[in-house]
């Protein structure tokens, strides 16, 4: 019986844990893709030090910081230095569907998101 009580309280918390690191990876995942989801240019002065304080966060991931910072660095397109490290993210098996998908957007972004990338952007809300 304390055998299955201990499964039983390990399998919960296993499944509470995952949320709630899914729960704040999506928050910035729904932050970015609504930033680029009305993108003109380049990113707003707020929304630039949203953008920063993403990049920063020291509990959200590698891939999350990396295309947060490229999205900083976004002046009508993005920048030389960000494509490999958007394309590694692109061909990472590890990171999410919305990480990559956004990858793969800023990697095509010329000024504005296509009315099919918007599309997706706002799946991610």
């Amino acid at each position: 019986m304390v055998k299955i009580l201990g499964l039983s309280l390990a399998f919960i918390m296993t499944f509470v844990s995952h949320g709630v690191i899914a729960g704040k990876g999506h928050s910035e995942i729904k932050t970015m893709a609504s930033i680029l989801a009305g993108l003109n240019h380049y990113p707003s002065s707020a929304e630039k030090k949203q953008l920063k304080t993403i990049a920063s966060d020291s509990h959200a991931s590698a891939n999350v910081r990396t295309l947060a910072q490229a999205m900083v660095n976004i002046d009508h397109s993005i920048s030389g230095a960000d494509k490999p490290k958007l394309k590694k993210i692109t061909n990472d098996g590890n990171a999410s569907e919305n990480e990559r998908d956004l990858a793969n957007i800023l990697l095509n972004l010329s000024h504005k998101a296509s009315s099919a990338d918007k599309h997706k952007l706002h799946g991610m809300h």
